[in-house]
């Protein structure tokens, strides 16, 4: 994709991320024990590798068995995707009549997606029973079979405000605009719509839904009552059943003598391979050395399901134990999957995202293939310790030119306060990579320390140019300055 399509996509990405996330939080603070279902779908990293997945709502709730799909959205609808004449890609696979479905505002903040307090809930039945009511928009692509967003009609009010009455025909609600002034406004209930709300209730402008064509909104603390057995659902015979089954166990103590077991007999049966390479996960995670084994052979190619390997790397990430990190640095260091994303996936584990093992990461960072050494860059968090933030700055201080200047970006991207004081006493050597690095730090981390000392003149003008430090030194900027720049064809 180029430049302008990747980025695109990673800010839909980052969308659907936050909402995961705030969404998540909601459930949690409301009593709710929610995990990921459909794996990374808090996440915004993108991996070039397609991963077969089942067709599964994004989150579970291990205690109830609640499963939510989540629609993050710029601007509030229920809309879902849909492609007719595809069986596999219809809006509604994968979800029962009472999963729900949730949709949450996520605007743009300088930059930075930021969601909604709250999510808004519908039952997936009221959303097919109410089908006849939607409308289908133009295909997102010309190829065949594309995908085109089913909208349901709705009320969604544009500033916060309170419903004053509601009847047959109508909503009327009193609204504050931003300069503070207050004025009535009516919502048409035509076209079949119900109201959601009663006199009195208080909405939030862009992120309410007031009225719409579904019955009613999901009463989502009514699941609360629920009780899930995930035990029984790894006899199930839906597959998705058995999924969630298997993911869910892990999380529930109170099962856990009886996990291990069910899992290892559903391993030694298991037919689908995504379903049984999630119950080796998870019952790995219980410690049991069957689960650990299976991963591993899961680890080898496959050219019948060439995306389990990668699966099982996004696994060994999650269970964050000394197995893990033992399979992990194996692939991390194999020459021989060269071009292979397994090494990049094994890296990424490694780092932040995982494991933090940051001292098994640091050989990596200018390794010959380009993305493995930049995956092995980026993986450095602002945690990364004093230990292994002195290997970095010994590799600037060696001199070999593209380890130096891996070991900068590094250094960079995990700055903290020991990491200015660690440069500092490199760039007294002298040390020009050294130096250099303090420069491209925040002014906010560096000035504090570096005030008054031999240094500070140094770095002055170097500062100017760092990250966030004017205008056009912020990464959007610095980004869309490229682009144009690239149009230099006159």
């Amino acid at each position: 994709m180029g430049f302008k399509a990747d980025t695109s996509f990673l800010r839909f990405l980052s969308m659907g991320a936050v909402g995961v996330r705030q969404t998540m939080a909601q459930l949690r603070s409301a009593g709710f024990q929610p995990i990921e279902l459909e794996r990374y779908c808090g996440s915004n990293k993108i991996w070039a590798t397609k991963v077969k997945r089942l067709r599964l709502p994004d989150i579970l709730c291990v205690r109830t068995g609640l499963r939510l799909e989540i629609k993050a959205k710029s601007a509030l609808t229920i809309k879902m995707s849909d492609a007719e004449n595809n069986p596999d890609r219809r809006w509604d696979v994968g979800l029962r009549d009472n999963d729900v479905i949730a949709y949450i505002t996520v605007t743009d903040q300088c930059g930075t997606p930021e969601p909604a307090e709250e999510a808004v809930f519908f039952d997936t039945k009221d959303l097919r029973d109410s089908i006849s009511t939607s409308k289908l928009g133009p295909a997102k692509s010309a190829s065949e079979g594309a995908e085109k967003d089913r909208t349901w009609p709705a009320c969604i009010p544009k500033k916060d405000g309170r419903v004053l009455s509601v009847d047959a025909e109508r909503i009327v609600a009193e609204m504050t605009g931003e300069d503070g002034t207050v004025r009535k406004q009516s919502f048409s209930l035509k076209g079949n719509k119900h109201s959601y709300v009663v006199a009195g209730n208080m909405f939030k402008g862009g992120a309410s839904i007031i009225a719409g064509t579904p019955a009613k909104l999901s009463n989502i603390n009514g699941f609360l009552g629920r009780t899930y057995d995930p035990l029984a659902d790894l006899r199930s015979t839906d597959q998705l059943d058995r999924y969630a089954a298997a993911k869910a166990l892990p999380y529930r103590d109170e099962l856990r003598t009886q996990a291990v077991p069910a899992l290892e007999e559903l391993l030694k049966n298991e037919q689908e391979p995504r379903v049984a390479l999630e119950a080796a996960g998870s019952v790995a995670r219980l410690g049991s050395e069957l689960g650990e084994l299976r991963i591993s052979q899961a680890l080898a190619d496959n050219p019948l399901l060439p995306f389990l390997p990668m699966e099982a790397v996004f696994i060994l990430t999650e269970l964050r134990s000394t197995f893990a990190k033992q399979q992990l640095v194996a692939l991390a260091v194999n020459q021989n999957l060269q071009g292979d994303e397994r090494r990049q996936a094994a890296i990424w584990g490694l780092g932040k995202a995982g494991i933090r093992a940051y001292e098994q990461i640091v050989p990596l960072i200018a390794d010959a293939n380009e993305n493995v050494a930049m995956h092995a860059i980026v993986s450095f968090g602002k945690d990364t310790p004093e230990n292994v933030l002195r290997l970095l700055v010994a590799d600037l201080i060696a001199g070999d030119p593209r380890r130096a200047a891996a070991a900068s970006e590094a250094l960079r991207l995990s700055a903290n306060d020991t990491t200015v004081r660690l440069l500092m006493e490199a760039a007294r050597l002298p040390n020009d990579w050294a130096l250099a690095t303090l420069g491209r730090l925040p002014p906010a981390l560096v000035k504090p320390v570096t005030n008054g000392s031999d240094l500070e003149s140094k770095l002055a003008p170097m500062l100017l140019l760092s990250e966030g430090a004017h205008w056009l030194s912020s990464e959007d900027r610095v980004l869309d300055i490229a682009f144009l720049s690239k149009q230099n064809l006159f």
